[in-house]
């Protein structure tokens, strides 16, 4: 029996991931999805929405735990998807940096840092039930911050983890719209999480080419998503043959980013606001024999990607994949068991890292920064001292300072209260 279990299974992106499962359910041969979610109340409605979708296609069982035991129990892959503390942390991740200057994020900087706080432990957790309970069962990890909390997985080396995002794909497809070309981007990458730079792009299997003198972002972004995209051009311009990740520009250009936050306000504010819409569709549509399936968190590549890894890993032939894996000679940039962002074979037999193509020189500094940050922040988010999370956090790029670090933690054990274990 094939099982795999999402946890965080109560989201309002679950639906899109199953949506992408019963697609390729012929081909994946699972037998269960187990759903597991610390909100019972989404938990059920999503469990719901589920079973109706997956009987409406002749698809594999969908069912619901009451626990993380019972849901990781013989268990073949498990998928972190959760968000410990919810929209609320959230909203702190994203608001307490702005008072100190900084960008508020929840990957990025001091917000990254505080969800880490939260998240390491929880996966960590998951990782010793997992142990015990689903002794060689793969960790899909798709939560946030997904470089720190896959370094702290892979230190604790309990289990194998696979780091997964979508943002790479997201932001070439972004630029391959910008340009009017269609087709699906391949690209070599280098680099951490949220902080690659691409090269060596193709855009429906034609070269990227120079990029013309005006290019705007994508009529459907966002301010905040603009303005990523308008400094990543300038930083491509600056480093021909390259495209970075659109999250390098909150390190670049902070103050541009701590002014559009100030005065448009949190994303989670709009995030929260949008989410009663999704459910009220998923309970209408789990009372259908047919449910169709309309409006659900997030693009198809969340879904996307979490079923090409599972295709990938259940498959006697190779699949190219963007993961973040430990090192382990993909790049001479970065020491050998840091968890890196790059391009591997994967298929049931192994996972086969492919050599990584050089990085920008005038980025090696703020590489290897961000590579001392993300050690120091998965050792202190997995139990360390309140020392460690001072020095974790002033390695951090965006504060850099031990003293600063220090009255960021004070005010964050103010805001966040219990939603983050203090003690070690």
């Amino acid at each position: 029996m094939t099982i795999l279990t999402v946890l965080g299974g109560g989201s309002a992106y679950t639906p899109g991931l199953l949506k992408a499962l019963i697609a390729h359910a012929a081909e994946l041969r699972l037998d269960t999805v187990r759903l597991y979610d610390t909100d019972a109340t989404r938990l059920a409605i999503v469990g719901r929405l589920g079973k109706a979708m997956a009987r409406a296609a002749g698809a594999f069982r969908v069912e619901t735990a009451a626990t993380l035991e019972d849901a990781v129990r013989g268990a073949a892959m498990v998928l972190n998807s959760t968000r410990p503390g919810g929209l609320a942390a959230r909203r702190i991740d994203e608001t307490l940096p702005l008072e100190f200057a900084i960008p508020g994020q929840e990957t990025v900087g001091p917000g990254g840092f505080f969800y880490a706080l939260r998240s390491v432990p929880e996966a960590l957790r998951v990782a010793d039930a997992m142990d015990k309970l689903a002794p060689g069962a793969v960790l899909l990890n798709y939560t946030n911050p997904s470089n720190i909390v896959t370094q702290a997985l892979a230190d604790q080396g309990a289990v194998q983890v696979i780091g997964m995002c979508d943002q790479s794909d997201e932001d070439l497809e972004s630029l391959g719209h910008a340009l009017g070309r269609a087709g699906h981007p391949w690209f070599r990458c280098n680099g951490l999480n949220h902080a690659t730079w691409f090269s060596d792009i193709r855009i429906g299997g034609e070269p990227l080419g120079p990029l013309p003198a005006a290019l705007a972002a994508p009529a459907s972004y966002d301010e905040e998503h603009q303005l990523r995209f308008a400094y990543s051009l300038e930083l491509a311009r600056a480093h021909p043959g390259y495209w970075p990740n659109s999250y390098l520009p909150y390190y670049l250009y902070p103050a541009a980013f701590v002014e559009q936050a100030r005065r448009v306000g949190p994303r989670s504010d709009v995030v929260a606001a949008s989410l009663p819409r999704y459910y009220d569709h998923f309970e209408e549509q789990a009372l259908l024999d047919e449910p169709q399936l309309r409006i659900y968190r997030g693009s198809a590549g969340f879904g996307d990607m979490a079923v090409n890894v599972i295709r990938a890993l259940l498959s006697d032939t190779p699949r190219e994949l963007v993961l973040n894996l430990p090192n382990r000679g993909s790049t001479a940039a970065f020491d050998s068991d840091c968890v890196v962002e790059t391009r591997a074979r994967v298929s049931r037999h192994c996972i086969e890292r492919i050599p990584a193509p050089p990085l920008p020189a005038s980025f090696e500094s703020l590489a290897a920064a961000l590579e001392r940050y993300q050690r120091l922040a998965a050792q202190a988010a997995a139990g360390g001292s309140e020392a460690q999370r001072i020095a974790a956090l002033a390695a951090n790029p965006l504060v850099g300072d031990a003293a600063l670090a220090a009255r960021m933690l004070a005010r964050a054990r103010q805001a966040y209260g219990e939603l983050v274990g203090w003690e070690s």
